[in-house]
Parts: C-alpha cells; sequence; structure tokens
C-alpha cells in the first residue's frame, strides 16, 4: 500500500512540476515587470485593498459595506486552502460538515444546515462573479487566486444568486500581457502533498491565456480506536483555463474552464453516547402494537450497549468493516463573460455559464461498526445560468440595470443502511428492514430582474438604492423504495392504517404512505414550489475626508424554498419550507489614521429573519424519528463587529477582527434534535456563537540585499454553540480556539521562498458539528495538529 501511495504522489507532484518545466525555460528569455496587485501600500501605511463587491473596483475603505478582503499571499499566509478555512479570517464566518459531509456555510448566525442535492445556500459562493449553485460545488475554488472577498448581509441586489446570509466572491487571478509562470510544494504530516502550478502570457498582441493546476494527495489521518483500520486518504485534482480576448479597444471576452475531482476518503464520525429509539422500557409497548420484534429488538438494544465512545482525539473513530468509504465526485464549469463598451460611460456585460457536478460517495455518520446509520449517495446535477447588465457613471451617478436567468436539474439517489438498528425489526420474525433508497428529481428555474443606483450627491454624501424582483419554480419528484424487509413493512402498515388492502409491492415500488388516504403511492410523489419576492437595499455613506467613511445600510434578501432528500414514511414529510428573508440593518465606519499606519472597522447590525429554514423532526408513530424541513416563523439577530488593522512599524502587521452575534428564536414550537417537543422561542439559532474572534501578525525584515525573512501566527476562537433548537446537551458544539504559524525566507524580487508552518499547533481537540443520528450521538472532529514545509518559485 505504501508502494502505491507514494508512486502516485510522485506522479501527482512530476504532473504539477510539469506545468512549469516550459515556463521556466521561456522565463529566461523574456524580463516583464510585475503584475498589478489588488493592494496599494502606502510608505508606511495600511494598504489599501481594492475590490469589485459592487460590480466596479472601489477602494475597499470607500465601500458602506461590511466586506472581508484578503490577497492571495494573505490566504496562504493564513493556510486558508478550502472555502471554510476562511473562518480564520472572516469574522463571523463559520463552516461546519453536515451528516452526509455536505459543507455549510454561516455568517453572523445566518446559514441552512440540510445535505440535500439542491438545497440553495443561505451563503452564495462565486468565481468571478459566476454563481456556483450549491455548497458542493465549491471544492476546488481557491485554486490560483487573486484574491476573496466576503460580503455581509443579504446579497441578491448585485449578484444572481439571491442569499440571506452573504456572498463570497473568489477572484481567480487572470491572464498576463507578459509571461509568467510559478509553482509551490507542500509537504506535511499524514504524508501530504500539495501541489499548485501556473503558467500566465500573451498568444498574439489581443490573445492572453493562463492554465493553472493543483493536486493533493495524503495518507490516512483517522485511525480505528476498535481494530486494525485507517482512513482519511486525500486524492484531489483541481484545474483552471483561462483566455482573455481583446479583439478591439472596447470589447473584452474571458473564457474560463475549470473543474475538479475528488476521489478522497469520507470522513467517520465520533460516537459520543447513545440516544436508542426504542429501550429496555419502550420496546416491550412497541412489540405490544405489533411495531417491534421484541426478541430481536432486545437483542439489539443489548449490542449498542456494548458499544465505547470515541476518545477525545481527532483522530480516533470507528466505521464500518466491510463498506469502501470513499468518494467518485467531479465538477466542471465553462463561463464566458463579455464587456462591451458601447460609450465612454456605459458598459454591457453578459455573463453565461454551464456546469456540471457528479457525486458518488459512501460515509459512515454513525461512528460506530454497525449498519444504524451509513449513507451511499449517488447524485448529479446541470447548472445553467445568465446574467446580463447595463452599467454606466455619468454625472456622479453610478447605475446598474440587468437580469439573470437560471436552470438546474438535480437528480440524486441516496442510500440509508439502518439493518442494525433498534427500529427497524419492526415484523414478528421478519423481514427485517436493513436498508431503503430515497430518489428525488428537482427542476428549478430562477429568473430576476435587478437595479442599483449610487447617486454622489455632494463630495462628502453618497445615497444608494436597488431592488431586485425575482420568480421561481421548483418541480420536484421523491421515491423511495426498499429491501423486502421494507416492502412487506409498508404494505402492512399501509393495510392497517388505510383499511383498503393494495397489491403486492416490489423492489421498484415507491413505499411512501399518502398523508391523505395512507395507501402506498407506489410511483413517485409529485410537487411544486412556485415563489417570487422583492429585495431591496437602501443605504448612505458620508465621507468627510478621505480617511473616514461612515455609513448605514437597509436591506432585505431572500432564500428559495426546498424540498427535502429523507426517506419518508409519508408524503407529509416530503412538503417543502418556503422561501426565507432577512431584513437587516447596518450601520458603521472605516477609519484610517496614524498616517494611515491604523485601520478601524467597525459594525453594528439588527436582522429581522422570517420563516428561516432548519432540518427539524416529526414523531412517527411506526419510526419513532423522522426528519422535515420545518419554517422557524420569526427570529431576530443582534451584533456588531470591530476590526483593527496596525502598521506599527515597517514590516510588521498586525490584523485583529471579534464578532458578537446575539440571536433568539421569537416564534417557534416543533421538536429539536433531541426529539424534544416544545416552544423554543428564546433559544439561540443553530451555528451561531455569540463571539468570533480572529487575529494575525505577520513580520517581515531583509537580511541583506537580496533576502529577507518572515515569521507570523494567527488565531481563531469560537465560542460555544449549538448545531439545533434549545438546550440540547447531544448536539453541543463546544467552544475552541486553534494557533497556526510560520516562519521562513524568501528572495526580495519574491521570485522564491521557503517557510515551514503548522496548523492547529497546541493540538486542540473540537468539533464542527454533533447530532443524533438513529441510535447514537455523533460528531464530526476537526483536524489534529498538522506541520509541514512550502517551497515556492515564481518566474516573470
Amino acid at each position: 500500500m505504501m508502494t502505491k501511495f507514494s508512486s502516485r504522489l510522485l506522479a501527482t507532484a512530476a504532473s504539477v512540476i510539469a506545468i512549469t518545466h516550459v515556463a521556466s525555460a521561456f522565463a529566461q528569455e523574456q524580463t516583464a515587470p510585475p503584475a498589478q496587485a489588488s493592494e496599494e501600500t502606502p510608505s508606511g501605511g495600511v494598504a489599501d485593498i481594492i475590490v469589485t463587491a459592487q460590480k466596479r473596483a472601489q477602494n475597499l475603505n470607500d465601500v458602506g459595506l461590511s466586506i472581508t478582503a484578503a490577497s492571495a499571499d494573505q490566504l496562504a499566509s493564513a493556510g486558508v486552502g478550502s472555502a471554510g478555512d476562511l473562518a480564520k479570517i472572516t469574522p463571523g464566518f463559520t463552516f461546519t460538515k453536515s451528516q452526509d459531509g455536505t459543507p455549510l456555510y454561516t455568517l453572523r448566525g445566518v446559514g441552512f444546515n440540510d445535505y440535500t442535492l439542491g438545497a440553495s445556500p443561505a451563503v452564495s459562493v462565486y468565481v468571478d462573479q459566476v454563481p456556483l449553485a450549491y455548497g458542493a460545488f465549491t471544492q476546488g475554488v481557491s485554486l490560483d487566486l487573486e484574491r476573496v472577498e466576503v460580503l455581509k448581509g443579504p446579497q441578491g441586489i448585485l449578484f444572481g444568486q439571491n442569499s440571506t446570509g452573504g456572498a463570497i466572491n473568489y477572484i481567480a487571478a487572470k491572464p498576463t500581457k507578459s509571461l509568467e509562470a510559478g509553482i509551490t510544494a507542500s509537504y506535511g504530516r499524514f504524508d501530504t502533498f500539495d501541489g499548485e502550478a501556473f503558467i500566465s502570457g500573451p498568444i498574439s498582441d489581443t490573445l492572453s491565456v493562463r492554465l493553472a493546476g493543483a493536486a493533493t494527495i495524503s495518507g490516512p489521518w483517522q485511525y480505528n480506536y476498535n481494530r486494525d483500520a485507517s482512513l482519511g486518504r486525500q486524492d484531489q485534482l483541481r484545474g483552471r483555463f483561462q483566455a482573455e480576448w481583446k479583439p478591439s479597444e472596447r470589447l473584452t471576452l474571458l473564457f474560463s474552464a475549470n473543474g475538479w475531482r475528488d476521489k478522497s476518503d469520507t470522513q467517520a464520525g465520533q460516537l459520543q453516547g447513545l440516544f436508542l429509539q426504542l429501550n429496555e422500557t419502550t420496546a416491550p409497548f412497541a412489540a405490544a402494537a405489533g411495531a417491534a420484534d421484541l426478541t430481536e429488538t432486545l437483542r439489539r438494544i443489548a449490542v449498542f450497549r456494548t458499544l465505547s465512545p470515541a476518545p477525545e482525539n481527532a483522530r480516533a473513530a470507528d466505521w464500518d468493516s466491510d463498506r469502501d468509504l470513499t468518494r467518485d465526485d467531479g465538477f466542471y464549469q465553462l463561463s464566458l463573460r463579455g464587456d462591451y463598451e458601447l460609450t465612454d460611460d456605459i458598459t454591457l456585460t453578459s455573463i453565461t455559464a454551464f456546469s456540471r457536478y457528479n457525486e458518488n460517495y459512501s460515509v459512515d455518520r454513525d461512528g460506530t461498526s454497525l449498519k444504524n446509520a451509513g449513507v451511499n449517495a449517488d447524485g448529479r446535477v446541470k447548472s445553467f445560468s445568465q446574467e446580463l447588465r447595463l452599467s454606466g457613471d455619468m454625472h456622479g451617478i453610478n447605475w446598474l440595470l440587468g437580469g439573470n436567468y437560471a436552470k438546474n436539474k438535480v437528480r440524486s439517489a441516496n442510500d440509508i443502511l439502518t439493518g442494525d438498528s433498534t427500529n427497524t425489526a419492526i415484523l414478528p420474525g421478519g423481514p427485517w428492514i436493513a436498508a431503503s433508497t430515497t430518489t428525488i428529481t428537482q427542476d428549478i428555474k430562477d429568473w430576476a430582474i435587478f437595479g442599483n443606483v449610487e447617486a454622489e450627491v455632494t463630495r462628502e454624501l453618497t445615497l444608494l438604492a436597488g431592488a431586485r424582483y425575482a420568480k421561481s419554480k421548483n418541480d420536484y419528484t421523491s421515491c423511495m423504495t426498499g429491501d423486502i424487509g421494507m416492502q412487506t413493512t409498508f404494505k402492512i402498515l399501509s393495510d392497517a392504517i388505510s383499511g383498503t388492502p393494495g397489491a403486492p409491492l416490489g423492489p421498484t415500488s415507491c413505499l411512501s404512505m399518502d398523508a391523505t388516504t395512507f395507501e402506498n403511492t407506489r410511483t413517485p410523489y409529485t410537487d411544486s414550489l412556485k415563489e417570487d419576492n422583492f429585495s431591496w437595499r437602501l443605504g448612505v455613506n458620508y465621507k468627510p475626508n478621505r480617511d473616514i467613511l461612515l455609513y448605514a445600510l437597509a436591506s432585505r434578501g431572500y432564500k428559495s424554498g426546498s424540498f427535502p432528500t429523507l426517506p419518508a414514511s409519508t408524503t407529509a414529510q416530503l412538503s417543502p419550507v418556503t422561501q426565507e428573508s432577512v431584513t437587516a440593518y447596518e450601520v458603521g465606519a472605516k477609519i484610517s489614521a496614524m498616517d494611515r499606519a491604523l485601520q478601524f472597522n467597525l459594525a453594528a447590525f439588527h436582522y429581522i429573519y422570517k420563516d428561516k429554514q432548519i432540518r427539524g423532526l416529526v414523531i412517527d408513530p411506526v419510526f419513532n424519528q423522522l426528519e422535515k424541513l420545518v419554517n422557524v416563523p420569526k427570529s431576530r439577530i443582534n451584533g456588531a463587529e470591530v476590526e483593527i488593522t496596525a502598521r506599527p512599524v515597517s514590516g510588521l502587521i498586525l490584523r485583529g477582527a471579534v464578532t458578537y452575534v446575539d440571536s433568539k428564536v421569537l416564534n417557534f414550537s416543533g421538536i429539536n434534535n433531541e426529539r424534544v417537543s416544545g416552544d423554543f422561542s428564546g433559544s439561540a439559532l443553530p451555528f451561531s456563537p455569540k463571539w468570533h474572534v480572529v487575529g494575525d501578525i505577520n513580520y517581515e525584515w531583509n537580511l541583506n540585499d537580496s533576502l529577507g525573512a518572515f515569521m507570523g501566527a494567527n488565531m481563531l476562537y469560537n465560542s460555544k454553540t449549538s448545531s439545533t433548537l434549545g438546550v440540547a446537551p447531544s448536539s453541543v458544539i463546544g467552544s475552541f480556539k486553534t494557533v497556526d504559524m510560520r516562519a521562513g525566507i524568501k528572495a526580495l524580487d519574491d521570485r522564491w521562498s521557503l517557510s515551514v508552518w503548522g496548523r492547529n499547533v497546541f493540538n486542540e481537540y473540537y468539533w464542527s458539528n454533533q447530532f443524533v443520528t438513529q441510535d447514537v450521538v455523533v460528531r464530526y472532529a476537526a483536524r489534529p495538529a498538522t506541520y509541514g514545509v512550502t517551497l515556492k518559485f515564481g518566474f516573470r
């Protein structure tokens, strides 16, 4: 196995290095000025950061909106290698994995915890303003970047995909007018190799191209604490090709093809305790009601009682011994952007994109060797989007008017393995339920028109207004099939409850019972969700001088409704959640001081959160715990943020930020993740820690005329939160703090650097999610301490 792993690692490393081999030879023949960066550093001051959060280039300190922006160098220094790692540098941003491992993002307490393929996110993600419709698409976003911008609060006026929490816009490095190339290679703990390379330059006077590729290969990082086995290997490839053509002074076309594939292991959960659906007390009552085979159920309960919780070690876990827990996921996207200057003041922009995603993975989310909550997933998505807009800047008025259209076709099939669960041995003597498959389709169409205007009333005062009208339609089907145990059980249940004996069920029969008649549906359940909404924003910016910006902003955004992927006892579980909305009020200030050696960003916000979407529970008379998407009628979020960047002496940069979030449910009665029914008014929202703190220190100095050195560290702190509503011990996500460190040397012309680094250097044990699934309480632990070395070369 080690020989196979080593050969794969060497082959991948060779392929990454090969991208720059030709570039190195050409670079020896050419000398080019450095590419224009997105940061301009005044002498002795904090860098100016240029952002495109409002679809035009602006200094960050001129934008009346809470934005975290970071350059590619800052991302690399902080160890940000994925969208989830943005929590290290973005105050108020949290990342978690869903029960099936799907990435979920939350900003200032606004997020959506659902693993359904096709569920629109509360925090949308873009690359160069091209939407990545679903969280599963976002794995390869960190490749070959210029910078990233995180916009907080409702978005949709200026970005194609409406969202309630915010938007993350990655800006990829673009083709250059002169030949450039670079390579970065890292080797770290768990035999992890990370390689990234690019080559960029002109083909002609009007055409430039850029090619980038990356690979991550590693050995296992999890070990089984009950037997000799390991898990957690990584095998990922990422790539992007761009061509920028400027056939005339007024027309620019940018074509981009990017994609990735992932054949890594999935992560196993860590068992924390039991949450038996049937126990020694309740099993006899279920048997008396004809809903359990008492002997078999008691046997299964006894087996669960023998299980030991996982040690408090991030690497320790348990999983099924007879399943291949790997992924075979892939994604590609083609996009074409055209900008045509109709006049000196008016530009027409078109952005067309087509994406395709496929997934095929197995995950053991119950943290045991039993068949209790295993999942095999097979899905695919086709996504098309088109945006067309006009923008201009005339006589102090900056305006934008446009529309967009999106179409997504989602197909997904999930196997649920429950052969050892306490509530699936229903029929006396069998056959018992071992597995079911839920297949869904969603055909989603969205269109919208939007506009925005910013008027400079005086040199100091600017007024902003924007609006968006959107419509969506989601045509949905769902069918749950199952083994002979499922077929027999659902036939008997339907006949008994409905009073109407039906024909026998087969392996392709849809088993869920109609919510009204309780007869088996037999054919796929169908439904359609049609929604429309009107988003808006109003703002005022006041800038008395170049060093101070005061702003106030009010906005409303929506997140569309959604259908679930779940094994439904009756079709009542399949009803959708309707669209949610956030009305946000924010005031803030951006202040430069001490000849711009000090930067303060301050913000206070109040959100009115209506119809928040959550994955809740219903109590089923047969299966006890069953999931359902539900709306929380009304919640609110109050909070504040403080960001400080300082450059007290040459070469030293200090960054720090604190976010305080006070979230509260104002009106909701239902069932939480611990199967507790009640009024949850006053509860905090899931995945919304009250305190989130990030900090970074970086110091650089010259060793001689050609060589420099650097060292730095960054830290992250999250206070305690929960994955569900109410005070639920089984769903607590504990507070944690992590520290990363780095040090190295580099050429003063930035042509090469060598660094050593450590992440989570104090080996903090923490987890991003904890939940009840079937008969157990499980958590997903974050990675333990890692360390390594990175070598970087650039050619110009």
